[in-house]
């Protein structure tokens, strides 16, 4: 009798238990489940189909977005005809994405000349962590799906792989890491650099990534989407701690991650053990490298979808664990992995089942209440400013140079007075997430994150809130703007 694979059980359960908890269809979260950086998206696809033009602000144009993943959500807003029927589909989209991975890493570790079991523990363990980290809607799923994809093509047809990779990039660009540890093992270990045919395939992937940011420059005025280059504006070149926040964070999915980091470092120590294959050294080198770049070059904390490396390194690594410690019951833990995540889900959905606990949900929506019907139509915002500017649909202009375009990016980068900044833009409603009261002075700083080594904006307003938003721990002041002395002078 030939063994049901319980991926096809599990897999499943977990879909029907995340679809269930994001309440598309009932509950407190129809109109915007997904996290508030989908409705960065979101909000420019809108307004590119509305207003002809890649805007979030309505104003001035924006990159700051991953392009395919972009492009996908544009695409299926334009056919869906209501808030329900776009978010299955995109939910849809990621569970079909995640589903398809498994397939694809399979077929590339079979080609590995890795076992049937290996490869598909593997494989299975590699798709449930990125629906793990995919399922808050983010780009994720596209990004791991067409990776494996080209993984599939890598020794069979560079000039396909080089294609794949180049659209993997699209989906995420950090995925151009993991491109240069494989091809330099490739070029410089496997000599692969002396072949002067493949050499030759092979730079059609260099040339597509330099017509990339040649376009971006043309079009947008700087080489790389503005979310990425906004977050390297430092005061000086130095290790960030807040890259490694996430393991102090009490929250459950930061834990998890935790400990699939733990596990990581503890792979560095293999790095040269022969007990430990190739492609899990390549693994961990990404990661390694992922972490290292993005702490010297970025003083914002992680978000849960920035940790997707893991999921590929942690199973090949466990694999490798399994394999060197022996673990008889292999061929079980397939079930083992299923079960854990199953259990997981259905622990939160209970949890969490028709709470109304998505406290930027709730705020949003009260600012929309308030301002909705208002007069005034041109908002500043820094952090939150995914959902709320998605349902109030008004000018929001986002201040910590993520979609705020050339402009916010060069006022960050020389540290401009805000309120000569809000009086440039005639801003009528400030909505400030962070604020600092000293005797009648309001003090504000955009970004808001805590690092002192960001650059920032900041300025010193005169004037009182007009109205507080507050759910659960989230609090967010509004100023009105319209008082010409509204600020104090530095």
């Amino acid at each position: 009798m030939k063994k049901i694979n319980s991926f096809f059980i599990f897999y499943p359960l977990c879909c029907v238990l995340i679809f269930l908890r994001l309440e598309i269809f009932y509950g407190s979260d129809i109109r915007a489940p997904f996290t508030d950086d989908f409705y960065y998206y979101l909000t420019t696809a809108k307004n590119l189909l509305n207003l002809g033009f890649i805007t979030f602000d309505k104003i001035s144009i924006t990159n700051g977005f991953q392009p395919l993943w972009f492009f996908f959500i544009t695409l299926i807003f334009a056919i869906s005809k209501n808030d329900i029927i776009f978010n299955s589909i995109i939910i849809f989209l990621i569970f079909i994405f995640t589903f398809l991975t498994y397939f694809n890493f399979k077929e590339y570790f079979l080609q590995k000349k890795y076992g049937e079991n290996d490869s598909h523990l593997i494989a299975c363990l590699i798709s449930f962590l990125t629906l793990f980290f995919s399922k808050n809607g983010m780009e994720i799923s596209l990004a791991i799906f067409f990776f494996s994809l080209s993984l599939v093509y890598f020794n069979k047809n560079i000039l396909i792989f080089c294609l794949l990779s180049f659209i993997t990039f699209l989906s995420r660009l950090e995925f151009l890491i993991f491109y240069f540890v494989i091809l330099t093992n490739e070029l410089l270990i496997n000599k692969k650099i002396l072949n002067r045919d493949y050499i030759i395939k092979l730079s059609l992937l260099p040339f597509l990534i330099i017509l990339y940011i040649l376009l971006n420059i043309y079009f947008f005025g700087i080489p790389l989407p503005e979310s990425g280059v906004s977050k390297s504006l430092v005061n000086k070149i130095k290790f960030n701690k807040e890259t490694f926040d996430f393991l102090t964070s009490g929250g459950y999915g930061m834990k998890f991650i935790s400990a699939l980091f733990y596990l990581n470092c503890l792979g560095i120590f293999f790095l040269f053990s022969k007990k430990i294959k190739n492609f899990t050294k390549i693994s961990l080198l990404t990661t390694f490298l992922f972490f290292i770049s993005n702490s010297l070059r970025s003083a914002w904390p992680l978000w849960t979808w920035h940790f997707f490396f893991l999921s590929i390194s942690s199973p090949l690594l466990i694999n490798d664990f399994l394999n060197l410690f022996r673990l008889r019951f292999l061929k079980y833990n397939d079930n083992f992995i299923g079960i854990f995540f199953v259990a997981a889900y259905l622990f939160l959905f209970i949890k969490n089942f028709n709470i109304n606990n998505d406290h930027i949900l709730n705020i949003a929506n009260k600012i929309d209440d308030h301002y909705s019907e208002s007069n005034y139509e041109t908002f500043a915002m820094g952090d939150m400013a995914g959902k709320i500017s998605y349902l109030l649909d008004k000018k929001l202009i986002q201040l910590e140079g993520l979609v705020g375009g050339k402009k916010i990016l060069t006022s960050i980068k020389n540290q401009k007075d805000l309120c000569e900044l809000f009086r440039e833009l005639e801003i009528e409603i400030y909505l400030a997430s962070k604020i600092k009261k000293v005797d009648n002075l309001y003090y504000i700083e955009e970004p808001s994150q805590k690092s002192n080594n960001l650059k920032k904006m900041r300025g010193k307003l005169l004037l009182e809130p007009e109205k507080t938003f507050i759910s659960g721990d989230i609090i967010v002041y509004a100023f009105n703007l319209k008082n010409k002395k509204f600020c104090a002078s530095n």
